[in-house]
């Protein structure tokens, strides 16, 4: 308990811009590495295990996500709200009580994953494996990965909301590296048959590392037939649940796109899209993997002050954007050359999907800030009505765009989608809670977006000359950085105290 007195450090309660950028770019960094270190673990995968392995592999690991994300009710997301709140209000013993309800209920639904499975491992053997209804005890070891995801994710969320951003980032980092060294060696040693093997090894150590810095600061405990801790973990749960459901409403539009494609066209195209698509997720990673892991619990922790909550919502607005849209230009200005980098001569046909696909990403920097808050807020019946009519209106301007333009419509209509997702969004905030984007925040948005489209149009819509599309390009990306730099100059102490050394 006496290290729960100490949690309040400058930097624990620091809510500045400095932090906020800071940690922007620490989790972007984790992402990068988790990409890079992804890139070579899927390829020494291939090698080793071949297609058929990796289609193993991508098997289970469908099977674990679904057994995780169907049995954790919600519990991660809302633990860490719960804790944040008690870190910025509430006492010592207040936070250990909480983070001993929190663990009871991980605990509960680690073991409803089990009985899942149980209940399920023959269906999923049948429809996985060429309808064989006597893998069942294999697929049994799965519940075993998706036991210690849901540990690991309860562990994780206490440490955000106790805002040990820095555990945190170093813990990822860790679990980045050691999935390499993980699995590898089990792919050399057992062939196909180490692919089950791999993933527990993965998610044990993802547990244990979790663990190693949670239990310093909170020790274990558990009251798993407590009537008493049963009841006071129900509020986590009535919040949680319309939290699930809204995931796997959008778990159900990644299944309804493919069947889209396929209906008028073949895998290959299935596999185009996947290639683009996963270009666009990973490089979003790279600043909003930091939402999740600092944002939320910051603005968990004000989410009763309109004011500061106000505040933390454009700040991270600005920063999210300041950051990632000199990157989107210089992304499109390179898109080829990115492709072929990263895959093969082939997938240049995705460029024109991939192009208009940034505008997505950059609107996104707006729309997730103010998503957020209404998590903050514990409203997750609302989430779940504004998650459902995004799903249902994307899924329809989807199937008009891609059936009217192929791979090209499917880029427009992600980025007309993200488009609705801002104004939803901010109307929503607007009205409920009182959300105003600071007229400052406003305008600086403006002028990035504008450097974004001028690179769009004049490096992929009116195909221009390579020396065209790389001084317009490149102006382009100029205005976006010199954007960006001044706000940092104006906002940031540190970038200030830079350029006054510069100057000297």
């Amino acid at each position: 308990m006496s290290k729960l007195k100490n949690l309040h450090s400058a930097e624990a309660n620091d809510t500045s811009y400095d932090h906020v950028l800071k940690y922007t770019g620490v989790f972007g960094g984790v992402q990068g590495l988790k990409m890079l270190v992804g890139i070579v673990r899927r390829k020494l995968t291939a090698a080793i295990i071949g297609a058929w392995g990796v289609g193993l592999l991508s098997a289970y690991t469908s099977v674990s996500e679904f057994l995780s994300n169907a049995s954790n009710m919600g519990i991660p997301l809302n633990a860490t709200r719960r804790t944040s709140e008690l870190f910025e209000n509430g006492t010592a013993e207040e936070i250990e009580h909480q983070v001993m309800v929190i663990r009871t209920w991980v605990l509960w639904s680690a073991f409803l994953s089990v009985l899942i499975c149980l209940f399920f491992s023959p269906v999923i053997s049948y429809f996985f494996f060429e309808h064989d209804w006597t893998r069942w005890p294999v697929v049994m070891l799965a519940s075993l990965v998706a036991l210690s995801h849901i540990v690991a994710e309860g562990e994780c969320a206490i440490l955000k909301g106790l805002r040990q951003v820095r555990k945190v980032a170093l813990i990822e980092t860790v679990i980045a590296l050691g999935t390499l060294f993980c699995t590898i060696p089990v792919y050399l040693l057992f062939g196909v048959r180490g692919v089950i093997l791999g993933l527990i090894a993965c998610g044990f150590l993802s547990a244990a590392v979790h663990f190693f810095f949670s239990l310093r600061l909170v020790p274990y405990k558990v009251r798993p037939f407590s009537g008493r801790i049963f009841r006071e973990g129900l509020p986590l749960i009535k919040i949680g649940i319309p939290y699930v459901l809204a995931n796997l409403s959008n778990a159900g539009l990644q299944m309804f796109i493919p069947v889209i494609i396929l209906a008028s066209h073949s895998m290959q195209e299935l596999g185009y899209y996947n290639a683009a698509w996963a270009l666009m997720i990973g490089y979003s990673g790279l600043v909003f993997l930091a939402l999740e892991s600092d944002y939320f619990p910051r603005l968990s922790a004000v989410n009763s002050d309109r004011l500061r909550m106000n505040d933390t919502i454009n700040q991270q607005i600005d920063v999210c954007t300041l950051i990632i849209t000199p990157f989107l230009v210089l992304l499109v200005m390179f898109m080829p050359m990115v492709l072929q980098l990263l895959y093969v001569e082939e997938f240049l046909v995705v460029t024109g999907m991939a192009t208009l696909s940034v505008f997505y990403v950059f609107l996104r920097c707006v729309s997730l800030p103010m998503a957020y808050s209404i998590l903050a807020k514990g409203h997750s019946i609302a989430y779940l009505l504004l998650e459902v009519c995004y799903v249902l209106l994307f899924s329809l301007l989807f199937w008009a765009c891609y059936s009217a333009f192929g791979l090209i419509g499917a880029g427009i209509a992600f980025s007309i989608g993200a488009l609705y997702d801002v104004v939803i969004y901010y109307l929503y905030c607007h009205f409920r809670y009182g959300f105003r984007l600071r007229r400052s925040t406003a305008l600086f948005c403006l002028g990035q977006f504008v450097c974004l489209l001028t690179a769009v149009e004049y490096c992929y819509v009116v195909s221009p000359s390579a020396v065209e599309k790389y001084t317009i390009g490149g102006i382009a990306f100029v205005a976006s950085a010199s954007l960006s730099i001044s706000r940092l100059a104006r906002r940031s102490s540190l970038v200030r105290s830079l350029f006054d050394r510069f100057r000297r």
